[in-house]
């Protein structure tokens, strides 16, 4: 697995809902992946609500209003065909690909990997732990692994809020233009919300990648595939 080959997955959305904690469609996917030799970082935002195009029209880093279907076959059929693997934070985002596209979650699962795993096993193999003092694990992870890194800095509101008041206002008012910079702000955070969570999921993924232990254990991988390549 390589840094350069890797996109960084992150759903936004209301969560679970009801005493049977019903997972929530997600609001938007944020897709990041790194800069490598001959390529600038590239981020971009896929809506699942129809509703609302103001936001879209809005926030230049959204570049489509789309269904979860389309989007999740779409990346994974990237990822299988250029050999790249889907990093998250967590096990949310295959939770609701398992709950929402059965069908796809093998094929999804595959290809994809759980970076907050990938953190725990670094750290145990340190003798070290994450301290989760607040609500925002991926910050105490950042903290362990990168402390010279920004904090991920949620939206004043809060995620799940945002997302509800973003599908709200754009029934209400079709036109971003005649949004008020309040409710504009509200939209433009929550992307910048997103992007963070992805960007510090890779200087994770990063910083367990450039261990002595996991370029010792890639190197292995390395010359067993290409010694059976030979052979063959």
């Amino acid at each position: 697995m390589r840094m350069a080959d890797t996109l960084f997955l992150d759903f936004e959305g209301e969560g679970p809902k009801g005493p049977d904690r019903v997972p929530q469609l997600p609001f938007l996917a944020g897709l990041y992946r790194p800069k490598a030799e001959g390529r600038k970082s590239q981020f971009s935002v896929s809506l699942f609500r129809e509703d609302c195009t103001p936001v879209k029209n809005g926030i230049p880093e959204i570049s489509e209003i789309t269904t979860l279907e389309a989007f999740i076959t779409r990346i994974t059929e990237q990822a299988e065909t250029e050999g790249l693997t889907i990093g998250y934070w967590s096990d949310h985002e295959l939770k609701i690909v398992n709950h929402f596209l059965p069908g796809l979650f093998k094929q999804f699962k595959a290809v994809s990997i759980n970076v907050k795993v990938e953190a725990d096993r670094y750290l145990n193999r340190q003798g070290q732990s994450a301290t989760d003092s607040g609500d925002k694990a991926l910050n105490a992870y950042l903290s362990a692994l990168c402390p010279a890194a920004a904090q991920v800095s949620a939206p004043t509101l809060g995620a799940a809020k945002s997302c509800a008041r973003l599908e709200h206002y754009s029934l209400k008012e079709k036109k971003w233009g005649n949004w008020t910079n309040q409710q504009k702000h509200i939209g433009k955070e929550l992307v910048r919300y997103n992007r963070e969570d992805c960007v510090a999921t890779a200087k994770i993924m990063r910083k367990i990648l450039s261990s002595p232990a996991r370029l010792k254990r890639d190197a292995k991988y390395t010359a067993k595939t290409t010694s059976r390549g030979e052979s063959e």
